[in-house]
């Protein structure tokens, strides 16, 4: 490890120097102001939909739910992204990416580790889902579950697949004939480019994750971040300490700024393995930091239920529990929990198995009594009665319970329960089915 960073060291303050230093100068000659802008009507309609989609998004949210989910800091992060993108696609470094392999590498590097984790950290899939009117919403919703979309996805977002898919983009593309063929067509260009942000969408989505259950615990997703970084860091390292130009595209074009292709070569690879590298440490401290305040939160709330339970249990109350259940266990009374203490009127629980096959609860939930309900995204729904909370946040009531199964994502927008339009009586009657849901699993 020592040796990597001095060797990293070396790099940056023997080569760095003079690798930059003709290039800045053809520079201020003028020639970077010869190179045009790249007005392409598909990237610019890309990023104009993007933005109008997370702005019309952001307005149909509620004043609340959206203060509370977004904020200053998501809207500059989203803003960073887009500003990023347009630079490295519409300003003249897009043009010089065909006469520089460094300016190529910057574009690769804001592609796959800049614009990503921003956009994901500006939580732009919550937004977009909210561009769509409800009804709209309401459909996509129905066909995320019945059509098999949501597990095609959730197979495809695995981090095994994502860390294949990954590498493979990475190593693929940057091979001297992919590499070249991509330079002498658009389309495949365009597509390389894609492969790059697309995947790392995935990456950033999976070690972000603002908002939901983590795919990832803070330990794997740290192990997945460096895993991952150690392959960016030999590329760079292999393009850094190459003896050869390995790219011939640019064997003709470097020399105008004042580099040989290997010098170009070199310092694209200083780019991958330095900036990339900071980028992932930067990454993992984050995850770490994040670590230990979840390990603190749990073990504090951990113990002050404990000691709300010792502080509030007497010896008197104490002796009258033990004889309850010497009690209980004489007459052989029946030792399940209390039914819940919540009765709805005008509502049919009989109606409950139905109406979950029917709004497909069973796809994330595991619930007693409803054939298939075997899902594993939310909790089981088993004594629901019996807790505090719903969705972790609303007391238990039957108003908010109804509430919930109805409107969740106006609770917590982009939670991982979408809008299904319930109606007032269904969500009634689902409300009265879970409150009388025993422990148990589902009927197979």
């Amino acid at each position: 490890m020592r040796w990597v960073k001095g060797t990293a060291a070396f790099a940056c303050i023997v080569l760095t120097p003079d690798l930059f230093a003709e290039p800045v100068a053809a520079m201020h000659s003028g020639r970077f102001g010869q190179l045009g802008w790249n007005w392409d009507p598909w990237i610019l309609a890309s990023l104009s939909l993007a933005v109008a989609a997370y702005v019309c998004g952001l307005w149909r949210i509620p004043e609340a739910a959206r203060s509370r989910v977004f904020g200053k800091w998501r809207y500059a992060a989203f803003g960073a992204a887009i500003a990023a993108l347009f630079a490295v696609l519409i300003s003249p470094l897009d043009a010089l990416d065909d006469e520089l392999f460094t300016a190529h590498m910057l574009q690769h590097l804001v592609l796959m580790m800049v614009a990503p984790p921003l956009l994901i950290m500006g939580r732009l899939g919550t937004a977009f889902l909210w561009a769509f009117p409800l009804r709209i919403r309401r459909w996509i919703a129905r066909a995320w579950v019945f059509t098999g979309l949501r597990d095609g996805v959730h197979a495809v977002m695995s981090p095994v697949a994502v860390w294949i898919l990954g590498s493979a983009a990475l190593w693929f593309w940057h091979l001297p004939g992919p590499y070249g063929w991509a330079l002498s067509n658009e389309w495949v260009h365009a597509f390389e480019h894609i492969c790059f942000f697309v995947t790392s969408l995935m990456f950033w989505a999976l070690v972000v994750e603002p908002l939901g259950r983590r795919r990832l615990d803070y330990g794997i997703a740290m192990l997945f971040v460096t895993t991952f970084g150690m392959q960016n860091g030999l590329l760079g390292a292999i393009l850094t300490f190459g003896g050869r130009p390995l790219y011939v595209a640019y064997l003709p074009t470097t020399a105008a700024w004042g580099l040989t292709p290997l010098e170009d070569q070199q310092l694209a690879g200083l780019i991958m393995w330095i900036p990339a590298s900071l980028i992932h440490l930067a990454t993992l401290g984050f995850l770490f930091v994040a670590w230990m305040r979840g390990a603190e939160r749990r073990e504090a709330a951990s113990t002050t239920a404990i000691r709300s339970r010792s502080s509030s249990q007497a010896p008197a109350v104490r002796g009258v529990w033990i004889i309850f259940i010497l009690f209980v266990g004489i007459t052989g009374c029946d030792r399940r929990l209390p039914s819940s203490p919540w009765k709805l009127e005008g509502a049919n629980a009989s109606r409950g198995p139905a109406l979950m096959e029917v709004y497909g609860c069973g796809a994330c939930h595991t619930i007693p009594g409803v054939p298939r309900a075997i899902g594993r995204v939310g909790p089981p729904l088993g004594e629901f009665g019996q807790r505090a909370f719903v969705a972790g946040m609303l007391r238990n009531n039957p108003e908010n319970l109804v509430k919930w199964l109805r409107e969740p994502q106006s609770i917590v927008p982009g939670n991982a329960m979408l809008d299904m339009g319930v109606t007032e009586q269904d969500a009634r009657d689902l409300a009265a089915y879970l409150y009388a849901l025993p422990t148990g699993t589902p009927a197979r």
